[in-house]
């Protein structure tokens, strides 16, 4: 099992994912105005740098899930359990920042329908709310059971689901993707914001994911000891 943190280093890291995080949320601020949006643009911006680093720590959930699978070890599943403990909540978070930015910024005026109906038919909304569907049935899976093969499996099995979503959304026939590619196309008054953002908000959930598997490890010494201290002598 991996060697345990002390107090004062998980705290510092505590602090440290606090401070990646805010400073991820203060460099929205960085982000200039832009034609047509305005300030408004903030918001999608950082949604999509917080949506990216998602999609990464879904994949290094599923990695890790597959690393525990076929070698099982623990170290690996830690960070399966960090990684997922991480990922779950920022993609509620994303989800509904996601709706939240779509009916800041979307023009509804030639629309018929209700603002929520029009977002409903945006493919990368509703991969969205598929996912966080996913997502709880990955809790459930892992919540119903102690069996640390299963939560592999289901992790796995998230990670594959979301890329094949996200693929069929981003390349299949909808190609729902930005068709400028807005933040590629931008100056660097709008790239360094961006990857800025996007750098803290990985900073903040890799130091997050690092404390779960940090308390993971704990549990497994603690449960050794306890282990050892009832076993009968020989």
């Amino acid at each position: 099992m991996s060697i345990t943190a002390s107090p004062t280093k998980r705290w510092a890291a505590v602090a440290a994912a606090v401070a990646f995080a805010v400073a991820g949320v203060a460099l929205t601020s960085a982000i200039p105005a832009v034609e047509g949006l305005g300030e408004k643009v903030r918001l999608p911006m950082f949604h999509g740098g917080s949506t990216w680093v998602n999609m990464a720590t879904f994949t290094l959930m599923g990695v890790f899930g597959a690393i525990y699978y076929i070698t099982e070890h623990k170290g690996a599943y830690g960070w399966m359990a960090g990684f997922m403990a991480i990922s779950a909540p920022l993609w509620l978070a994303n989800t509904v920042m996601g709706v939240i930015a779509a009916a800041s910024t979307w023009d509804f005026s030639g629309s018929k329908q209700s603002p929520i109906g029009v977002i409903w038919q945006d493919p990368r909304l509703t991969a969205q709310f598929w996912l966080l569907l996913g997502v709880g049935g990955l809790l459930i899976a892992v919540l119903t059971t102690q069996s640390r093969r299963v939560h592999a499996l289901a992790a796995i099995a998230y990670t594959a689901l979301m890329w094949v979503l996200l693929g069929t959304v981003m390349w299949g026939p909808a190609r729902a993707l930005h068709p400028d590619n807005p933040v590629l196309n931008s100056g660097l008054d709008i790239q360094v914001p961006f990857f800025s953002i996007v750098a803290c908000v990985f900073a903040a959930a890799v130091l997050g994911a690092w404390l779960v598997r940090d308390r993971v490890a704990h549990a497994e010494v603690a449960r050794l000891a306890e282990e050892s201290e009832t076993a009968p002598e020989r």
